[in-house]
């Protein structure tokens, strides 16, 4: 990935740029990565020049290539993520992982530890990114935007906070601009276990108060409504408290 942006000797305008390189900048950026250089691109890129006081906006050269590449370094390693969960971690679902922690500015020892310890509980250590129940008890469920045959199972919790319901699966969908989401619990559960987490943990505001110094008590209280597990979750936290500095 980093190989196609290295190889830009020279400035070029991002929207005269191959597929190639606006998709690894897509990926860099943290947005949707179709290849396409639009409205979106555009707009978040001259927003990265501009926080670096890059100039020529719609040029891509050597020095914001070394900018980009910056954002590829892995806020969490392989080590670090297997310590914490206590069990391997597929490349899948490292690359997920560090794709949620850099989209959802979950980038602060404070944000990453809380964000860690309760993604590692509620899934058991990675053992349960996908709801073991069939999900038939959703079927019909309006609460959750379950209004057509089949969504009961189809969206059941996926991802390692158990994203519910057509209609939390629909807005993830169109937050991440990808259709794939509405295939429902199957895909999100081994794609985007995490990230489908993140935009939970964005719509909850929990890094604001994660910002505030708040406990694994009152990050637990948020993600659970209540205290349950609340033990294991302290465990978890001690642990990627030692990791993450």
């Amino acid at each position: 990935m980093s190989a196609i942006l290295l190889a830009v000797k020279s400035p070029i305008k991002l929207s005269g740029a191959s597929t190639e390189i606006v998709a690894v900048v897509q990926e860099c950026l943290g947005i949707a990565v179709d290849g396409i250089c639009g409205v979106q691109t555009l707009t978040y890129f001259y927003a990265f020049k501009r926080r670096h006081n890059l100039e020529e906006p719609d040029y891509l050269g050597p020095t914001t290539v070394k900018y980009l590449l910056e954002l590829l370094k892995p806020l969490i390693t392989e080590l670090q993520a297997e310590t914490i969960f206590g069990r391997q971690i597929t490349t899948i679902q490292l690359n997920d992982l560090n794709s949620c922690l850099e989209r959802f500015h979950i980038n602060t020892p404070p944000r990453m530890r809380h964000f860690m310890s309760q993604i590692a509980h509620e899934s058991g250590g990675l053992k349960w990114l996908k709801e073991i129940a069939s999900g038939d008890g959703y079927e019909n469920r309006l609460d959750l935007g379950n209004t057509f045959a089949g969504d009961g199972r189809r969206f059941k919790g996926g991802g390692a906070l158990q994203v519910t319901g057509r209609a939390n699966y629909q807005a993830l969908c169109n937050y991440l601009k990808n259709p794939r989401v509405m295939e429902g619990c199957s895909y999100v559960s081994h794609v985007l276990p995490f990230t489908a987490s993140g935009h939970w943990w964005m719509r909850n505001h929990m890094n604001s108060l994660c910002d505030l110094g708040a406990t694994v008590e009152k990050i637990t209280r948020k993600v659970n409504g209540g205290y349950n597990g609340l033990d294991d979750r302290k465990r978890y936290y001690a642990i990627a408290s030692k990791v993450i500095h």
